[in-house]
């Protein structure tokens, strides 16, 4: 009796050692108030999560958590970065590379998708850190930088690993193998910035330094942001993610339609030749305006959002909404954007690609087209 006594005690003492080293947090979150694996178990088996979370944060030092500090140093440092790194002529730069690589391979079945992570991730690379990432050289082999973030990225979303996320903490070959990438990955961008930084150094024209990165970068250098390397390559991973995956997804969907539907391509085909005229002119601000095109591009994100749901949401009181519907206090809430966007008492012939529906839409149309949630640069 003594000895299973024992050898029970061993192997909770070793269960709780291990799992407190799997979800123990990173150093660099810190910051965030937590709650460890075991209290976050009697939380969830008492129904008491948001509750509890709650009660953490309003518990915990204002400064210790930063949350909304850290948000508002980012957004300072973003925002004006992000206004004059849009360029439509460089866009359009891209563009005509892109055009001059398929033409080599006209004759030759290609994967549409894969061509729009190229032309985003070139377009990414050119207009948010000044980089060329070589991505419409030729179609032979996969872009360096691109190569790396598909397979961390198809290890991140492995089904097995993120219904047990501990799995990443096992000494299996995977693992070590995205763990080399994971480096890899970062020595990359590490070198980028570095590189730029060196670039922004030597110039002495002003109008040369007006991608993302150099405007970050120059934020980053007065004191009161104090960024560090560990931050900026944190901002980059997420201007790419966020930048590059959304785009080239919804691009394809775009390029689908436009091959079902012959006639709506040659309507967007008229349109782009009568604003840009019959040759490779690259655009500018001022006749970028194309109505009709902007209209299908629409109407791909309202059949096809990027994001399929919002975050969740609780209420900290109980919430009534219209038709005297009340959500109880605590309650997880989300938005599913594909049933807003396939709801057939706000839009007709819901399931049917019908650009038109964009040209002088109606204000329900506007208010509930939210491919990326709501604000005020949603429309």
């Amino acid at each position: 009796m003594t000895f299973w006594f024992y050898l029970i005690l061993t192997v909770l003492i070793l269960l709780f050692y291990f799992i407190s080293r799997i979800y123990k947090p990173p150093k660099e979150l810190d910051f965030i108030p937590t709650v460890s694996f075991f209290k976050l178990l009697i939380i969830l088996l008492c129904n008491q999560g948001q509750y509890e979370i709650q009660k953490l944060i309003h518990e915990s030092d204002p400064d210790r958590i930063g949350l909304v500090k850290r948000w508002e140093r980012q957004r300072k440092i973003a925002t004006p970065a992000f206004n004059r790194a849009l360029r439509p002529e460089m866009v359009g730069e891209c563009t005509n590379e892109f055009i001059n690589l398929v033409n080599k391979w006209i004759d030759t079945p290609i994967d549409v998708f894969s061509l729009m992570q190229r032309i985003t991730i070139q377009i990414l690379g050119k207009l948010a850190f000044a980089y060329d990432m070589k991505a419409l050289d030729n179609l032979d082999e996969q872009p360096y930088f691109l190569k790396i973030y598909t397979k961390i990225i198809r290890h991140v979303t492995n089904t097995p690993f993120v219904v047990f996320p501990f799995l990443s903490s096992l000494p299996l070959k995977r693992n070590i193998e995205v763990k080399s990438l994971i480096k890899e990955f970062d020595n990359f961008l590490f070198e980028m910035i570095e590189q730029r930084r060196f670039q922004m150094s030597k110039s002495k024209n002003e109008n040369e330094n007006i991608d993302l990165l150099a405007g970050v970068l120059e934020a980053a250098n007065q004191e009161e942001y104090n960024h560090t390397i560990k931050e900026l390559r944190d901002d980059i991973v997420v201007y790419f993610a966020a930048g590059h995956d959304t785009s080239s997804i919804s691009l394809s969907v775009v390029f689908y339609y436009l091959a079902r539907y012959p006639e709506i391509q040659k309507k967007a085909r008229e349109e782009a030749i009568k604003v840009l005229g019959n040759t490779s002119k690259l655009p500018t601000s001022e006749n970028i305006k194309l109505k009709y095109i902007t209209a299908i591009i629409m109407e791909s994100l309202r059949l096809y959002p990027p994001a399929l749901q919002i975050l969740f949401r609780s209420p900290t009181k109980p919430l009534t909404l219209s038709r005297n519907i009340t959500l109880p206090k605590g309650v997880k809430i989300t938005v599913s954007l594909w049933q807003v966007h396939r709801n057939p008492d706000i839009w007709n012939n819901v399931d049917e690609f019908i650009p038109e529906r964009f040209i002088n839409p109606e204000k329900e149309i506007k208010s509930n087209w939210v491919p990326f949630s709501s604000g005020p640069r949603s429309w």
